[in-house]
């Protein structure tokens, strides 16, 4: 472990164990003050945020103000902030709570999903919190499994590792994603993967909320080769701070006519997605590289 990641780990565990000693409020204003610091110490992904709002929100023909950009944006790092509290605070969380916290459209799916055993492909996206949503449909007892990228400090990925294994999750490493995905599904389990972020390099050339990117389209490939039904999910704050899970309808691969299709739908689900709370989607990258 070099130096900055050692550093980089020795405060992560500091600030969870503050975070987990702390009452859920104060726990949400740490997380909320740790950002806000990131917000404005951090110019590069403070002007990364601003820039991936601007063109989801000129896609829906608003020319943004600077000022609701800059607000935007800061509220995007603060909703990060409360993301990483409970994510912390994740280990202490028992299913019962995940449960009580968790509304949920579209439950009958995942009730018909569990009933058929045929496995199936879950696309999400970093928005809101995903890792509930993967707790809460592990908790369900629907066999469920966690494509991950892996972290550059490996006491981080055991962390990492423990508490989703805790929740119930079974986790495929991004090395071996392929061997993994396929015996998952073969055993008639669930599998998760993001559908926003390009991690491979592999991605297709897409048109995003109008503007061209890379998108992963592994999802979409599997889905359509080994004929499993693709469920798009997404996990979103309320406001409130408890959480709405929204399932939507399943797309079986048998009832489409291409892997396209397949990818066109998912993408367009995921537009939605963002556009219902642009704050809550966490890329603090630039997304659209020409932009």
């Amino acid at each position: 472990m070099n130096p900055s990641t050692s550093i980089r780990y020795a405060m992560y565990r500091f600030l969870a164990l503050i975070i987990r000693a702390l009452p859920l409020k104060g726990a949400y204003w740490l997380g909320l003050r740790i950002c806000d610091l990131t917000y404005f110490f951090r110019p590069r992904e403070r002007h990364a945020v601003e820039t991936n709002l601007r063109i989801i929100l000129e896609y829906q023909g608003i020319i943004p103000s600077e000022h609701i950009l800059k607000g935007c944006a800061r509220k995007t790092f603060q909703q990060f902030g409360k993301y990483l509290a409970d994510f912390i605070r994740f280990r202490r969380l028992a299913l019962k709570e995940i449960r009580r916290s968790v509304s949920i459209s579209g439950m009958e799916y995942l009730e018909a999903l569990h009933k058929s055993e045929r496995g199936a492909i879950l696309v999400t996206a970093h928005y809101g919190n995903w890792e509930l949503g993967g707790a809460f449909i592990a908790s369900m007892g629907l066999p469920f499994n966690a494509v991950v990228r892996p972290v550059a400090s490996p006491a981080m990925e055991r962390i990492y590792t423990f508490f989703r294994e805790q929740r119930g999750m079974k986790i495929i490493h991004l090395d071996h994603v392929a061997t993994g995905i396929i015996r998952a599904l073969k055993r008639g389990e669930m599998v998760a993967l993001v559908g926003d972020r390009d991690f491979t390099g592999t991605g297709l050339r897409r048109s995003f909320f109008g503007r061209e990117t890379s998108l992963p389209h592994g999802a979409a490939w599997f889905a359509h080769r080994l004929k499993v039904p693709l469920v798009y999910g997404a996990v979103s704050r309320a406001p409130d701070d408890s959480y709405i899970l929204r399932i939507h309808k399943p797309i079986d691969p048998g009832e489409v006519e291409s892997e396209e299709e397949i990818q066109q739908k998912v993408e367009a689900m995921m537009q939605e997605t963002i556009m219902r709370d642009p704050c809550q989607w966490f890329i603090f990258d630039p997304f659209w590289p020409n932009a």
